[in-house]
């Protein structure tokens, strides 16, 4: 099957990220990159708080670079892009590509507004294009088994699962603006979606979220420590947040707890996940799986391609993460 065509727009952290897997990729060809900067300011390293294959723009042989997305759709005329922008560009900047004709790839979050998010997707349905929003962990090993253990009952059902996401205050690229980081909507929908959005996207929404008294007002979006109760009986934590300097490392895991046992996953051990029940324990291993961010890229790419919904990962989920991201804020945010 003939490559997609790709741009990538916006060439940050994760905008570098993606151009790596699309750049070696044979379901795509990468055909430009989007982004106001200068080839120099786009060349070298870039920041970030893990390591994700990000690259610069000087690996990227022949790959050319425009400084305006509407100039850049008329020369190239993509079959297919990544955005990968501030989060207050992601709405406009959607639109205008599934205008132009475009299969959508939008790194999360969808937006900050669930009515937006929601005609982001009238608008890829009229235009008969594929859209997903990329919240990766939902891809990543250690993430896929719970989510297998969850939907299959493997371990028993359900009772508690805890999940945590850390990393120091970012200080690199867009993130030293201070008007793009007081408008991402902080830790709360830019770290911490994450871990909303897999445990919606497997439990659904829950009958109760519930976020300590004044913890909001001291600490803003920054922190998360809330706990959600389902009808079923069980109970999800989700903690982490942005609080800290620049310099403390990235960290994040879970830990579930079901009728049969229970599984451990950590950071710091990032080549396996623990299972463990009363007949002993159980190490289950990672090494050598393909990364999460390259496998959601091929799986939107292979969506686009065969014109099938992207079911893995549906916008409509991306949506309802928003939703529930806002049940943790006080009415007047």
């Amino acid at each position: 099957m003939k490559p997609l065509r790709t741009l990538v727009i916006g060439f940050g952290f994760m905008g570098r990220t993606h151009a790596a897997n699309l750049y070696q990729s044979k379901v795509f060809e990468l055909c430009g990159i989007v982004d106001s900067r200068s080839r120099q300011e786009l060349s070298g390293s870039a920041g970030g708080n893990i390591q994700s294959g990000a690259i610069g723009l000087d690996q990227l042989q022949g790959v050319p670079l425009f400084a305006r997305l509407e100039e850049c759709l008329d020369a190239v005329r993509p079959d297919a892009v990544v955005i990968a922008l501030p989060t207050a560009a992601h709405v406009p900047t959607t639109r205008l590509c599934l205008e132009r004709g475009c299969h959508v790839f939008l790194e999360k979050p969808i937006c900050l507004d669930a009515n937006e998010g929601e005609s982001l997707l009238r608008r890829a349905e009229t235009a008969q294009r594929t859209f997903m929003v990329g919240h990766c962990v939902r891809f990543f090993p250690a993430y896929e088994i719970l989510l297998d253990a969850i939907r299959s009952g493997s371990c028993g059902k359900l009772k508690l699962l805890t999940m945590e996401r850390f990393a120091g205050t970012p200080n690199w690229g867009v993130w030293k603006d201070p008007v793009t980081r007081t408008s991402s909507g902080g830790a709360l929908f830019d770290l911490l979606i994450h871990d909303i959005d897999i445990v919606q996207g497997v439990l659904g929404e829950p009958s109760e979220i519930w976020v300590p008294p004044g913890l909001v007002e001291t600490f803003g979006p920054d922190y998360v420590n809330a706990t959600w109760r389902y009808p079923s009986g069980a109970m999800v934590m989700i903690r982490g947040g942005f609080l800290f300097p620049p310099e403390r490392p990235f960290e994040c895991g879970y830990s579930a707890l079901f009728d049969n046992g229970g599984l451990l996953h950590t950071s710091h051990e990032p080549d396996h996940v623990l299972r463990f029940s009363s007949t002993g324990r159980q190490v289950i291993p990672l090494g050598g799986a393909i990364d999460g961010y390259r496998k959601e890229l091929e799986y939107f790419g292979g969506c686009a391609q065969s014109g099938t919904f992207p079911a893995r990962c549906p916008p409509q989920d991306a949506v309802t993460a928003v939703r529930l991201a806002r049940r943790h804020l006080p009415a007047s945010h």
